[in-house]
């Protein structure tokens, strides 16, 4: 996110600008996911500021960050380990639900229309089948040919229903595919 998007935010997301590195960050493995420079909204902050002295039960949950440039805006939620699909849903109604409640954006019509919403999952611990280079890079051969990109855990039922696309990456096609061109276009790669 460059300095102009930051300074356009409003307080309760300038006040949680960090890396897109220690938004990544796996306090269970004290690992990241990336190595990213690119500035976020640390989006995990969010809910309890947002909840605060309003008496709920619970925190709402969230998306780990959001990234926001000329083109779009984009939940990033990592996940190292185990997948949930219920929680991985929760955390994408709530996101959406806090920014909303926040008058930051409009209504759902801008999140149909803006936002994107990308998992990031480690491979190695989630492999899809059996690991075989050859396999895969048919696999990949294909769908690049065939100009699909592969969508894991149902995130793709949330395309054009409540965000503008969705994306499922491994640590290495996000680097690939996203933070490599983000990082071209604000000129630090």
């Amino acid at each position: 996110m460059t300095e102009d998007k930051i300074k356009n935010l409003p307080d309760i997301l300038k006040n949680h600008i960090c890396t897109l590195k220690k938004s990544s960050f796996d306090d269970c493995n004290s690992i990241n996911m990336c190595e990213s420079s690119l500035k976020v909204v640390d989006f995990d902050k969010i809910p309890n500021e947002y909840s605060r002295g309003k008496g709920w039960a619970n925190v709402p949950k969230s998306n780990d960050a959001l990234y926001i440039n000329d083109n779009g805006w984009y939940f990033v939620e990592f996940k190292n380990g185990s997948i949930d699909k219920s929680e991985i849903y929760r955390k994408l109604y709530d996101s959406v639900i806090i920014l909303i409640s926040l008058n930051i954006i409009p209504n759902m019509e801008f999140v149909r229309t803006k936002i994107e919403y990308i998992l990031v999952y480690n491979s190695n611990k989630y492999p899809k089948i059996q690991d075989s280079q050859s396999r895969s890079n048919t696999f990949s051969f294909i769908l690049e040919r065939a100009k699909i990109e592969e969508k894991l855990f149902d995130i793709d039922k949330f395309e054009k229903y409540i965000f503008k696309a969705t994306h499922t990456y491994s640590k290495e096609e996000f680097t690939e595919k996203f933070i490599k061109l983000m990082e071209k276009n604000e000129g630090i790669a």
